[in-house]
């Protein structure tokens, strides 16, 4: 079993809560934390019904909320004494013709996905730098390298979470951490709206593709995770077929 451990940000829903539960099958310890508290107890009690509470740990943070992050931290170390791998998952998306758009929504989505990200890491790296190793994976998305008609919005986000992730990957390998993006395509959750998915069909004419399901991008952190010493995994795109 392997007894590394995973702090994962926003894990009670998505993405994240599929790596949280494809991590604990894999043997890791999983740490994550969510605003909504009533999530956080619907999983606290799906996985009392698994796995040992002595291999995971959920707890109650804003991802924007640096004092709240830093009890994150300071917890899943005295749990576990490390934090061997970091998952930056938590993240929003808003999507708007760019004469209409309520800059107030996409003020809000770059402080979540890009510096709620990188305060995250700011906390975590001293500890990784310490363990003389690490791995980061920031979740981005297929709109960090192409953005499309009315995603403009979320494309400057993610392209903004693909920039950081290049930086500090050539920022910190020398310390042996590794820093991973994952940039997939649509994906089966509740992250676009109904009417977000309507004007995408409508905007592809007919060719809208199956959509991603979760389980096609937790075994990819898996793999990631999982990964050698000699290994150094830096960007997957995973798109649907």
């Amino acid at each position: 079993m392997n007894k590394k451990t995973v702090l994962i940000s926003g894990g009670t829903s998505g993405i994240g809560k599929g790596a949280a539960a494809q991590l604990l099958n894999d043997g890791f310890n999983v740490v994550t934390f969510s605003i909504d508290k009533k999530k956080i107890n619907s999983l606290q009690k799906e996985l009392e019904k698994k796995y040992s509470q002595k291999q995971f740990l959920i707890l109650q943070a804003d991802v924007n909320n640096e004092k709240e992050l830093s009890i994150v931290v300071k917890k899943t170390l005295e749990k576990f004494k490390v934090i061997d791998i970091l998952i930056n998952n938590a993240g929003i998306g808003y999507f708007s013709d760019c004469d209409t758009a309520d800059m107030s929504r996409f003020q809000e989505m770059l402080q979540i996905n890009v510096v709620g990200l990188a305060l995250l890491t700011k906390l975590v790296v001293p500890h990784m730098k310490q363990q003389k190793e690490g791995l980061i994976i920031n979740i981005a998305s297929i709109s960090g390298k192409v953005a499309l008609v009315n995603g403009e919005f979320y494309s400057a986000a993610k392209f903004g979470v693909m920039g950081y992730s290049q930086g500090i990957r050539n920022e910190l390998k020398d310390f042996g951490i590794k820093v991973a993006t994952l940039c997939p395509g649509m994906i089966k959750t509740g992250f676009l709206d109904k009417k977000e998915l309507e004007r995408r069909k409508k905007l592809l004419q007919g060719k809208f593709p199956q959509m991603l399901a979760v389980e096609d991008i937790t075994r990819i952190i898996s793999l990631v995770c999982n990964q050698s010493k000699h290994c150094d995994i830096q960007d997957l795109t995973v798109m649907p077929f």
